[in-house]
């Protein structure tokens, strides 16, 4: 079993997520160090196992498979998103459940959603990279949003 831990120590991880509308995937530029993968459906989220800091998301999401919506993007802090449980440098995981998570896309502010959209007031919230974003519920990740450049 693993959780996830917020530390808001207002500095996220530099870089850029992009969305390549031909290749239907996400991509983390520059790639960070990342060997340890926790997988949502198809998409990927990078930790690195020195730090077990996320580092990143990428991975194959369809553009047509997104509901279009209007989204109420949820405030943030800034800092770090930890991994604490025994988990194996070179391993992947998922995440339970993660596979019948709705994708919301937001076309007028650029924000795509994974997973539960709406927040309340005790989730942890925080940007742990450049326009990557995710919502943390008593230890487990809720949801996920992205404001990819599109390609």
């Amino acid at each position: 079993m693993f959780k996830f831990i917020v530390n808001t120590t207002g500095k996220s991880n530099s870089g850029s997520v992009v969305y390549s509308k031909e290749e239907n995937s996400f991509d983390f530029i520059p790639s960070r160090n990342a060997d340890i993968i926790m997988l949502l459906g198809y998409l990927h989220v990078g930790i690195d196992s020195e730090t077990m800091s996320v580092q990143q998301v990428w991975g194959l999401s369809p553009f047509e498979s997104w509901n279009k919506k209007a989204l109420i993007i949820p405030a943030f802090s800034v800092g770090e998103l930890l991994l604490d449980g025994d988990l194996q440098p070179g391993m992947t995981y998922r995440i339970a459940g993660s596979e019948t998570w709705t994708t919301n896309f937001d076309s007028k502010s650029g924000w795509f959603c994974v997973g539960d959209c709406e927040t309340i007031r005790t989730d942890n919230v925080i940007e742990f990279a450049n326009n990557s974003v995710a919502v943390i519920s008593d230890g487990l990740l809720k949801a996920l949003w992205l404001r990819p450049a599109i390609e």
